[in-house]
Order: structure tokens, then C-alpha cells, then sequence
């Protein structure tokens, strides 16, 4: 790494970027956190700590390679104001030479106790695996303990991290991503009373033996006396309505027995049915509100993002509230995102509609709300990103409760078909956020969501609203255009 700019360098060249507002491109995320050159990858170590969010993320600052992994950092009160994104752990020591690879953080005794995976490689590609610590002060500067993990367990290859810390019940845990040695994905506990010494306590027994070749990113948390078990699941099989990605996250919900480490629990559930949505992590805040951000992207499938070359690759989800309601988890977006909010565009209530076509929309940042009820209509269908012969749409048949997100017909990009079943409801509910080149769906008060990138040309930012079969009843139709996010020192 010695021909790459040093960290100070690199995070100046940050704050050039933001403080002279530098548009690379159409594409460039107005609320959406990118970073301003590099790759971006999992969210690490979300955490509230002095009075602030902590958003530390993958970053390789130097190229579009899943390379040279450090941690980044941006903090903020809001969601709406940000500090400048800047390196905060970089791959220089020999139990992380190769990556500081995902970890996450956790207050304690006024500081920000944080533990990642270190990865280390020989010259023949032979991977080494050190879960390792290090503290945040007050003041935000952070310091290496070093590995408080050396060994992987008997039984289980190199492909063990991304470790997640919680307390629970006075006693502090990580949960960890591992894999058998007969290649299934599997996830582990230790626990520890000075984050220093870490015991293991065994494997978390699930019903799922045989269900992909690792398990990423695990995340455990206890909710309204459910424990919610987050992970991302890699080698499922794709079917017509589940695992189209090739990667996926999703969760469990039951009880964890902490003694006997049997977990009860019901079916997995994928958290994100869009074509972009990968290691997601979740904390809690001083309002007790859990709140999950994933990364906007995954592994294996960069080749579809054009702004790599403008050395610049993928982004965060924003930030979602989730509750667990009759066993199934909904997710929001945070209520401060309201404030994101500059214009009211279009409102309307109560009109029978066969097609309705936007003529006020000039640019892809902004909210769009729809209640609709089918009346004697077959489908209803949602075009988004409209002109030079491009749109994406969104379909909902609904007899069969079917949801189809299509962005087939763009011309650049990752393009292909999502399908998910819904569960019925009388009214069928859409927010959606688009942004640019991103866009987040939020079905029936966030039962699914669908995250996705896309890539449209300039002018292509219309909206239209279709039904098949007659018409549906727009019971309130919504539309706000959305300032940007803004970064300080």
C-alpha cells in the first residue's frame, strides 16, 4: 500500500469532496450515504454513544476492489446533518495486514468498546482469522488493543467474523459467522465480563443444518421478549419468490435458550425482496428504538454499477425503525427523514383513476406515498424513472397478491425481475424514496421492502400510475421533493 495517499491525505481529499459539493455525475446519492471515491461495503459498529450516531462502515478509499478493507466513520444527531466520512481504522498491523474486515461496538464505562475481524493472508491465499479490539474515547479517537480471539474452534474453517457485541441480562456476548468443516454456515457465542477475555459458550443450535455454505454479519436481539436472530445466509438455492439474489439476509424470531444455546424459532424470512441488499447490522438508540441500516450492494456483483468509473461504488440504506408484530418483523423509515421533506408536490384523495402521469416531477430525489384500494380493477402498476425509452416499473396483481419489481428495461445497470407474495390487506400501501440512483419500497407499512440500484439517464425522472382490468380508488396520493443530506466538520 506504500504507492497509495496516506490516511490524512485521503480523508482531506474527503472533505474537498463535500465541502466543494463535487458532482461527479447524475448519480451522485442526494440522503443516501456514499463515500466520495472507493468502495463502500457492510455497515460496522452502529452505535449511540455521547449524544451521537456512530456510522462506521467497509471502506477501501483507494479503489473499486474489494481490497485494502479499513473502517470509516460518520456521526450524526439527526440523519440529516453529518460529520465528514473519515478513515478511523486502517489494516496495519500483522493480525489485520490483509482487512479490518466487519465487527461492531458497544458502550461501556463511557467509551466505545468495538471488536472486528482481522484478516490476514499468506502468499499461497491461506486466510487467518483474529477477532480484535479496540476503543473509541470520548473524543472520538480510537486505539488497538489487539486480538482478544486467535483461535478458531475445532470443527470450523477461517471463514469466521463479522463478531456483533451485546449485553444481555448483565453479561456481555458476541455472536459470531462461521463455517463447518464440511462447508455449512453456522453462528457462535462467547461472552465476556471485561471485553478483554472471551469464553466460547458453543453453537447456537437452529433448525437450519443444511442451509447455505456461511453465515455473515449475525445479529441478535431481544424484542418485546422475542429474540430477533439477523444474518446473511450465503449458497441458498433461488426460487421463483424467494433467494433471487445470490446472496441473501433475512431472520428468525423465537427464544434463545442461553444455557442450552437452543434457539425456537419460526420459518427465515428475507428482510430486503430488491436486487440490492446485503449485511445489514442493527443497534438500539436512547429512544429504545432498534434501528438497522444495511449496505446497498453485494458481494460478487459489482460489474453492474457504472460509477465505478468515476472511482466510486455502492452505499447505505437508510436508516430503518423495526418491530416485530404477530411474529413477523416490520421495518420503517426513521421519522426524522421527514424532515428531508421540502415540497409538497402532489396530493390527492378520494379519485377513481385509470392513469395518472406526474408534470411537476425535475428530479429523482423524492417521497412518493400511495393508498390505494383495487376496486374493480385486476392490477395496479407504478412507473418510476420514466424517458429515453427507459422506466422501471412495479406491479401488484391484486387477485394473487403478487408484487413484481422490474428494471428490465433500463439501459444501464444491473437490470432482471423481483417477485414477492404479499400478504392481502385492504389496502395496498406504497413509500417509496428515490434518490438518484437508489430507491427503497416500503409495502403495507414495511412488511417488505425493496431496495434497489439504478442507473438512469439524464431526464429520465418521470412518474406514471396505471390500473388494469378498471379503476382504483386513490385513497391518498403524496409526493414530496427531498433536499440532500448535508456534511460539517
Amino acid at each position: 500500500m506504500k504507492n497509495f495517499k496516506s490516511l490524512e491525505e485521503v480523508n482531506l481529499d474527503g472533505e474537498k469532496f463535500y465541502k466543494d459539493n463535487i458532482q461527479c455525475d447524475n448519480w451522485k446519492l442526494n440522503y443516501h450515504f456514499e463515500p466520495p471515491f472507493g468502495l463502500i461495503n457492510d455497515p460496522n459498529g452502529l452505535s449511540y454513544f455521547n449524544g451521537e450516531y456512530y456510522l462506521f462502515f467497509q471502506w477501501n478509499p483507494y479503489t473499486c476492489e474489494h481490497k485494502y478493507k479499513h473502517w470509516g466513520l460518520v456521526k450524526t444527531k439527526n440523519f440529516i446533518d453529518y460529520t465528514m466520512p473519515k478513515v478511523v481504522i486502517a489494516p496495519t498491523d500483522w493480525y489485520d495486514k490483509d482487512g479490518c474486515y466487519s465487527g461492531s461496538a458497544l458502550s461501556h464505562n463511557g467509551k466505545l468498546e468495538l471488536i472486528y475481524t482481522g484478516n490476514v493472508k499468506d502468499a499461497k491465499g491461506n486466510r487467518e482469522s483474529y477477532q480484535v479490539r479496540a476503543i473509541c474515547d470520548d473524543n472520538g479517537s480510537i486505539t488497538k488493543v489487539g486480538p482478544v480471539v486467535s483461535d478458531i474452534p475445532k470443527g470450523y474453517t477461517a471463514h469466521f467474523r463479522d463478531p456483533k457485541i451485546f449485553k444481555y441480562k448483565g453479561i456481555y456476548y458476541f455472536i459470531i459467522g462461521a463455517q463447518t468443516e464440511d462447508l455449512k454456515g453456522r453462528v457462535l457465542l462467547y461472552s465476556s465480563e471485561d471485553f478483554n477475555t472471551w469464553t466460547l459458550k458453543g453453537e447456537i443450535e437452529t433448525a437450519y443444518k443444511d442451509f447455505g455454505f456461511m453465515w455473515e454479519c449475525p445479529g441478535l436481539i431481544n424484542m418485546d421478549n422475542k429474540d430477533l436472530f439477523i444474518f446473511s445466509p450465503q449458497g441458498l438455492k433461488g426460487e421463483e419468490f424467494k433467494n433471487q439474489n445470490i446472496y441473501q439476509s433475512g431472520y428468525l424470531i423465537g427464544n434463545l435458550d442461553y444455557d442450552t444455546l437452543m434457539f425456537n424459532h419460526n420459518e427465515f424470512k428475507e428482510l430486503d425482496m430488491g436486487f440490492d441488499f446485503y449485511a445489514p447490522q442493527s443497534f438500539r438508540d436512547d429512544k429504545g428504538r432498534d434501528i438497522m441500516i444495511g449496505w446497498m450492494g453485494l458481494p460478487e456483483e459489482d460489474e453492474q454499477h457504472p460509477t465505478s468509473k468515476y472511482n466510486r461504488i455502492h452505499c447505505l440504506t437508510m436508516a430503518r425503525e423495526l418491530s416485530i408484530k404477530d411474529d413477523v418483523l416490520y421495518q420503517r423509515p426513521l421519522e426524522e427523514y421527514n424532515n428531508l421533506r421540502k415540497e409538497l408536490l402532489v396530493d390527492i384523495e378520494g379519485v377513481d383513476i385509470n392513469k395518472w402521469v406526474s408534470n411537476n416531477i425535475e428530479e429523482n430525489s423524492y417521497e412518493f406515498l400511495l393508498e390505494v384500494n383495487e376496486k374493480n380493477a385486476s392490477q395496479v402498476e407504478l412507473r418510476f424513472a420514466i424517458g429515453n425509452n427507459e422506466d422501471v416499473t412495479l406491479k401488484y396483481d391484486f387477485e394473487k397478491s403478487i408484487v413484481i419489481l422490474d428494471r428490465t428495461n433500463m439501459k444501464l445497470g444491473g437490470k432482471g425481475i423481483r417477485k414477492l407474495k404479499l400478504h392481502k390487506e385492504e389496502t395496498f400501501k406504497i413509500q417509496m424514496f428515490m434518490d438518484k440512483s437508489s430507491f427503497e419500497i416500503y409495502l403495507n407499512d414495511g412488511r417488505e421492502v425493496m431496495s434497489s440500484r439504478i442507473y438512469p439517464q439524464d431526464g429520465s425522472i418521470g412518474i406514471e400510475l396505471l390500473s388494469k382490468g378498471g379503476d382504483i380508488r386513490i385513497d391518498k396520493m403524496k409526493i414530496w421533493n427531498l433536499i440532500g443530506v448535508r456534511y460539517n466538520e
